[in-house]
């Protein structure tokens, strides 16, 4: 029997991951031309820090549906948020019908709201069949699956753009969106019953603990100087550094990147536990850096894209796997949506920081994203110890 439930939860384990696979060749694949379509449609500079903004709204979300799904404590609610989560990407083939900068932000944020949906509770399932496994090695897994996605999009979408347009570039993503959305239902028939369901619950923030709070903090800190691809393809293209196919295809190198970090790293949070996040805040470090000596170099872009996919990696295995180790497994779902409503808080507050700090030139910008990173690695410092 125990074979029997074991073997199941492998099995959801891969249909989840396919699931996230086919997910991500809609959504990065459209997210791979965000700036340069929003740029090719004569938007504003700052449309671009709004689409970044979208991940507000999406990690707003997830403080929404952990919330929800912790108390009410039902299988149903897990599934049923998850499901209606990866419904919302059928939004992006719409932009194949639109030329409307205001319709192109509006569609993006949509599809940021189901991202957000979905992402609390899908964890919380993910943590309880990878148990088997090893936290971080599973996160690991499922990001490798998940970055060949992110890596087939941007492709599928380069190819579709150079032959034709966006239109075309667009319209082909329903295909493995109506893919994805089967997985899931399929995932929910294998396994109904979600274990960190219980009885309806008091909620307590203050239950989380004190090293979910300086992890947390830590990790918001890192994402304030953490640039969003958005306003770096807005700005690759802005500068005539790249093209748009070329801008397609340096997305699709930063999701290659992460999904071939995303392994190891897991298997390195394994050993070390937190400290394998360090690499993450000095790596943001060099993304201002390598964006503006990108207007005198072709290849630093691509250098700069390989940065951006290994903090990438960091963020969707370790960090992850990082709240599933602080948090007992029923607060698991609340503890994804209050680590998501921080981190994507402080993503969107730094996209609108750093965005005017560019026009400034690149001194100003360096010395900000160094200030933030120093405070991420010292909260993060704080919070292994607390782990010791």
């Amino acid at each position: 029997m125990k074979n029997s439930i074991s073997r199941r939860m492998l099995i959801v384990f891969l249909l989840l991951g396919f699931v996230s696979l086919t997910a991500d060749i809609v959504y990065e694949g459209a997210r791979s031309v965000s700036g340069s379509y929003l740029e090719t449609v004569e938007a504003p500079a700052i449309a671009a820090a709004i689409v970044g903004a979208g991940d507000l709204i999406g990690y707003g979300m997830r403080f929404v549906s952990g919330v929800i799904a912790s108390y009410i404590g039902s299988s149903a609610i897990y599934w049923g948020f998850t499901l209606a989560g990866y419904l919302l990407q059928f939004t992006l083939p719409l932009l194949a019908f639109t030329n409307w900068w205001i319709a192109v932000v509006a569609i993006y944020l949509i599809e940021r709201i189901g991202k957000g949906l979905r992402t609390p509770t899908r964890d919380t399932i993910l943590s309880e069949v990878v148990s088997g496994i090893g936290l971080g090695k599973g996160f690991g897994i499922h990001e490798v699956l998940d970055q060949l996605g992110a890596i087939s999009g941007p492709l599928i979408v380069a190819l579709a753009l150079s032959y034709g347009g966006y239109g075309l570039a667009y319209i082909v993503l329903i295909v493995p969106a109506v893919i994805s959305v089967s997985l899931v239902v399929a995932a929910w028939r294998l396994y109904p019953s979600i274990r960190a369901v219980g009885r309806r619950q008091r909620l307590t923030f203050r239950g989380l603990g004190k090293r979910f709070w300086f992890y947390t903090i830590s990790m918001a800190f890192l994402s304030l100087g953490y640039i969003h691809w958005a306003i770096i393809s807005y700005y690759l293209k802005h500068w005539a550094i790249l093209s748009d196919v070329e801008i397609a295809l340096s997305y699709m190198i930063a999701m290659a990147t992460d999904a071939i970090i995303a392994f190891p790293i897991g298997f390195l949070y394994d050993i070390i536990k937190l400290r394998s996040l360090y690499i993450a805040p000095l790596l943001c470090i060099s993304i201002p850096i390598t964006l503006f000596l990108s207007t005198t170099n072709r290849i630093l872009p691509y250098v700069l894209s390989a940065i951006w996919g290994i903090i990438m990696g960091v963020y969707e295995t370790n960090m992850r796997a990082g709240v599933a180790d602080i948090v007992e497994e029923k607060q698991r779902a609340l503890a994804y949506g209050v680590f998501g409503l921080i981190y994507g808080v402080s993503w969107t507050i730094g996209g609108f920081i750093i965005t005017p700090l560019i026009n400034l030139g690149i001194y100003i910008t360096t010395i900000y994203v160094i200030a933030v990173e120093i405070i991420s690695i010292i909260l993060l410092y704080l919070a292994e110890s607390w782990c010791r």
